[in-house]
């Protein structure tokens, strides 16, 4: 538990600092953390696949991230989006009938593509979020927003499961998070919408409670189905970069379904 404040406590003002800072430090974090975790989930496919490419994965993944940082608006970053994902899943697909000879073929491209879309596409909306509205420090704050709220939420699940914690959530899946938990993390995501009143959001109080109720659902979610892949995987982490976390993944699953769907509310339905 120590080690794991230690770590929080060093590695979270340096999320904070590139989020307030945005481009080109928000973009390069975001490149690294990026080619990182595709590496990760590329090592976490279960035994009879090969070795993937993680250099092919980290090239999309790159592409993903300078992407969404160049995008100017929800149509632009689509369709960017959409022509990486055509142009990776072709070189993927001749890499797979060239080079691939494991067991399991459908299992190596799932995780051959599906790696660089968790990693790529869905944390790229980082950066999306970070540019979107009409001023710099809207997608700014924004981001910090639901940034916050989803460490309130994996904070608030972790402690109140820890103490409180009796009937198992998901107990196939992870056997450590339970219904209180869940509840906890809910709440403090909840609590975590004070933050929204930050000069530079202007958003009505029920906007923010339908955004801290899907950061809180999702960051859940999200970790779940990280669980699932590692005990398909038979892991108990995705890697030991994150000392006191595991690895990179296990940070950044409660992530990348949380920030996207923020994007898409401001960018679709509610005015950021």
């Amino acid at each position: 538990m120590l080690l794991r404040t230690v770590t929080a406590l060093v590695g979270l003002p340096v999320i904070l600092a590139a989020v307030w800072w945005g481009a080109p430090w928000l973009t390069a974090l975001t490149l690294l953390a990026a080619i990182l975790a595709v590496r990760e989930i590329y090592r976490l496919s279960p035994p009879g696949t090969d070795s993937l490419p993680w250099l092919l994965g980290a090239m999309w993944v790159a592409a993903w991230a300078l992407g969404a940082q160049v995008a100017s608006g929800l149509s632009n970053f689509l369709i960017i989006s959409g022509g990486i994902l055509a142009a990776g899943a072709f070189v993927s697909l001749l890499w797979l009938v060239a080079f691939y000879r494991g067991e399991r073929f459908l299992t190596a491209a799932g995780f051959l593509a599906g790696g660089p879309v968790v990693a790529g596409f869905l944390l790229g909306h980082a950066l999306a979020l970070r540019n979107i509205g009409d001023s710099g420090d809207v997608g700014r704050d924004w981001l910090l927003l639901a940034l916050l709220t989803v460490f309130a939420a994996d904070t608030g699940a972790f402690l109140v499961g820890q103490v409180l914690g009796r009937h198992k959530l998901a107990p196939s899946i992870s056997p450590g998070k339970t219904w209180e938990g869940a509840g906890g993390g809910l709440a403090c995501a909840a609590a975590a919408l004070a933050l929204g009143f930050l000069p530079g959001l202007s958003s009505p109080l029920w906007q923010l409670a339908i955004i801290g109720a899907t950061v809180g659902v999702l960051s859940q979610v999200g970790d779940l189905l990280e669980s699932r892949v590692k005990r398909a995987s038979n892991v108990k982490d995705a890697g030991s970069l994150i000392p006191g976390h595991g690895g990179l993944m296990d940070r950044l699953d409660s992530i990348v379904l949380s920030v996207p769907a923020v994007y898409y509310l401001l960018a679709t339905v509610f005015e950021p």
